[in-house]
């Protein structure tokens, strides 16, 4: 089954796409093997295709350009070979030049550097250097058969040449003697026979044979008699040359044929070289990369290739892992239909092993199929026929859904009554969400855009609209729905505002508070965007203050380092010193004989001592002022504090040997000497109160959901304890755990540790509304 169908290739303008990129394409044969791409769903065939494009685009930001200029498609001419008996010197000469540029292209992609994939493919292009100089030899720049071609050729041909030399001057003696018959003093050819044009009344004159006459009837063209046996033997000659050219073009043609396999391979390497050229241009061009290959699609600062690289606005939008759905609204020509196609069209091109304009840190999940139902959004003839049109086609859709397909609907829903519509809207809806497969959905209906809004496992996307400027930004907003604008537009545009107020009367209370809380999320969203510039703007400040502080910091341990080396270097050189001054003087004090010899000897040694003394004295300040290592903390650590006799979680580690520790909530800084490691029950218990208390402090109510998505199996269970502990106390019977689908590890341990618990009666899978198999709902009984 094919991965796009003929109304999704047509939908997402594919082959329009490819069209622009066989334009970088430099022969016939790289257009052929682009016009031929298709997507597949080969993982390693696309892994190993992106890496030969990519060597591609390295090759031309090295070397510039590359060209298969001289290369033709021989393919027809070699058929042709094998159903006639030879090829023209013309045809030969084409293949000429197609061996001496496959030639070219081998030598430049063997000596270019790291280009290893495009190596292998040259490795295996045809050597025909022989070949191409044996046409050369024969054939020349003309597409003639050269006079030398053979020794048989040229002596025919050095015979002619003189027999003609002969007759010509016969011709012009015979001119010279009869001057007044001749019409004009010129030699030409006729019927491949030497001639001179003689007046037509003088024929009668002359001896000869006429073989033409002029368009007036004035001038005959004649061969005089005596020159017929030389004409003859010419003729002769003329035959014979003819008869070894033919010879010549028939043996370099069986040469072509002989060579046929190897030709037609070459073909095939050079189309798919010069394509993957072709691709690396279109990405040089165009700034496009390939993505990541990933379980999920999530497309950051992605444009639609069809429109202009300058002026179409980069979205950012992500489908998949527990979002499997992605509902789009905003206004009329707002790109809510352009963000559907870019999403299925880059996603095409990346199983076509096409770059696509967007960061390569995007990624693109392999689709075994991808659908779509997307109309003209600028259509303003929506009727009955257009909606079955549309039916029939998402009838098709719904057959084909699984958890490995993309879906694209385009305002689902339209083209009928709204509330019908919206019906029918929510219940496919639901049957996508069940069938798991990856879905964006464009729709103006709200009770599309509320669904959107409380389902668990649908995201809300929406086209920002300037109010002010009364146009779309076309940027795409996650997480808010979005307004249709039509009443602030109308006002604008100048409605008097008592009829854009009689307008919204005739909308319920619950649209209108819709319409109310979207726009308050947006306000909220635009107020929380600006929040986060700026703090990311403080965040890289700090990275930038922390960057610096960390290099001084390493300046300042090298230096110490250094400083305490040659401290110590000092002090061992002085101890040396000092024990051969203290033995020197010990022995001269054994040998002293007199008393003011051993007085002076007792003197030095009490200098010595003193010395040592006072260095000792630096050497114990120096090691005091020298702040302890820290070097065995690190930041969230949970570690024993001896001076209050209690354990505490490393919240910071500070300069000069500082660290902040918690303390149950209370923040104490000390030396690093008074931190040892926790015994392994104190920090068991404190994280298991560090839970607790996470959990306890979420929120003052205990909520009927709890949200164990992200987490692993063994910190689930443990929130789930506490959370069925807080159902108990506060008396709640039904509740539910979202954990997403996934693995489906996370929802068996929870439904295993639940059938576990004697209070819990039953337990199962929600609904599609509340989420399906991504939630477990469950009750607990009376006792």
């Amino acid at each position: 089954m094919a991965v796009a169908n003929e109304k999704t290739l047509h939908d997402l303008e594919f082959d329009r796409l490819k069209g622009v990129v066989k334009a970088y394409a430099s022969s016939s044969l790289g257009e052929e093997a682009i016009a031929s791409l298709e997507p597949t769903t080969d993982r390693d065939a696309i892994q190993a295709g992106m890496a030969e494009v990519d060597e591609a685009i390295s090759y031309l930001n090295r070397y510039s350009r590359f060209s298969l200029g001289g290369v033709e498609d021989i393919a027809p001419l070699l058929s042709r070979a094998e159903e006639q008996s030879f090829l023209d010197g013309q045809a030969l000469l084409l293949v000429l030049r197609t061996l001496e540029s496959t030639q070219r292209i081998r030598t430049n992609l063997m000596t270019a550097e790291e280009v290893d994939v495009l190596k292998r493919h040259a490795q295996r292009l045809f050597d025909g250097t022989s070949l191409a100089k044996r046409i050369r030899r024969a054939i020349d720049e003309g597409g003639e058969v050269r006079d030398d071609a053979s020794p048989t050729l040229r002596d025919l041909t050095r015979k002619r040449r003189t027999l003609e030399a002969r007759i010509e001057k016969k011709l012009r003696t015979t001119m010279d003697r009869n001057a007044e018959m001749i019409s004009e003093a010129v030699i030409t050819r006729r019927n491949g026979r030497l001639v001179i044009p003689i007046k037509s009344g003088a024929i009668g004159d002359m001896q000869a044979i006429v073989h033409d006459r002029s368009a007036t009837g004035q001038t005959l063209y004649a061969e005089p008699s005596v020159l017929v046996p030389d004409n003859n033997m010419l003729a002769q000659l003329a035959s014979q040359i003819r008869d070894e050219r033919t010879r010549i073009l028939r043996e370099l043609t069986d040469a072509v044929v002989e060579k046929r396999t190897p030709l037609l391979r070459d073909r095939s390497i050079l189309a798919h070289i010069d394509s993957l050229f072709a691709r690396g241009a279109y990405a040089i061009s165009n700034r496009c990369a390939f993505p990541r290959l990933a379980n999920r699609i999530a497309l950051r600062d992605a444009r639609h290739p069809l429109l202009d690289v300058d002026k179409v606005v980069p979205i950012s939008l992500s489908i998949g892992g527990s979002l499997r759905m992605t509902v789009i609204t905003g206004p009329n020509t707002g790109g809510k239909t352009v963000t559907l196609k870019t999403i299925g069209l880059l996603t095409l091109m990346t199983q076509s092993i096409i770059p696509i304009p967007a960061s390569p840190d995007s990624e693109i999940r392999i689709m075994s199929k991808i659908r779509s139902d997307i109309g003209d959004e600028q259509s303003i003839s929506q009727n009955l026929s257009t909606f079955s049109a549309h039916m029939r086609n998402i009838v098709s859709i719904l057959r084909e859904a699984d958890d490995d397909c993309l879906i694209l609907l385009d305002e689902l829903g339209a083209g009928t009554d709204p509330q019908e519509g919206a019906a029918l809207g929510l219940a496919i809806i639901e049957d996508l969400l069940e069938s798991e497969a990856l879905v964006a959905i464009s729709t103006h209906l709200t009770p599309l855009k509320f669904f959107a809004i409380r389902h668990p496992e649908v995201k809300t996307a929406s086209m920002e609209f300037d109010v002010r400027t009364l146009s779309p930004t076309f940027r795409v907003v996650e997480g808010v729905p979005g307004r249709s604008n039509a009443f602030v537009i109308a006002q604008r545009l100048g409605l008097q505002p008592n009829l854009v107020k009689r307008a919204r009367s005739f909308l319920s209370k619950g649209e209108i508070r819709a319409e109310d809380i979207i726009e308050e999320l947006q306000r909220e969203r635009q107020t929380m965007l600006r929040h986060r510039r700026k703090a990311e703007q403080e965040l890289a400040e700090a990275e930038n203050l922390k960057q610096a502080y960390q290099e001084k910091i390493e300046a300042f341990e090298q230096e110490k380092e250094g400083t305490l080396s040659s401290r110590t270097r000092e002090l061992d050189a002085f101890l040396r010193d000092s024990q051969t001054q203290v033995e020197k003087l010990l022995a001269q004090l054994n040998a002293a004989r007199d008393e003011e010899t051993a007085r002076a000897t007792y003197r030095e040694l009490v200098r010595i001592r003193e010395d040592l003394q006072e260095k000792d004295q630096r050497v114990t300040l120096s090691e005091a002022a020298a702040p302890p290592s820290a070097d065995w903390l690190s930041v969230g650590q949970i570690v024993h504090v001896r001076s209050v006799n209690a354990d505490g979680k490393v919240m910071h580690i500070l300069p000069h040997g500082k660290v902040t520790i918690d303390l149950s909530g209370v923040r104490l800084t000390t030396d690093a000497r008074d931190i040892e490691p926790a015994k392994g029950r104190h920090r068991r218990d404190r994280e298991r109160r560090e839970a607790t208390r996470a959990i306890r402090t979420r929120s003052n109510s205990v909520p009927l959901q709890l949200n164990v998505r992200a987490m692993t199996v063994a910190e689930a269970l443990r929130d789930v304890e506490i959370y069925l502990d807080q159902l108990l106390l506060s008396d709640i019977k039904h509740a539910s755990i979202l954990h997403g689908k996934g693995t489906g590890a996370l929802r068996d341990a929870i439904r295993n540790y639940l059938s576990s618990c004697s209070f819990i009666t039953s337990y199962g899978p929600g609904t599609p509304r509340e989420g399906g198999e991504g939630v477990t709902v469950f009750t607990i009984g009376g006792d």
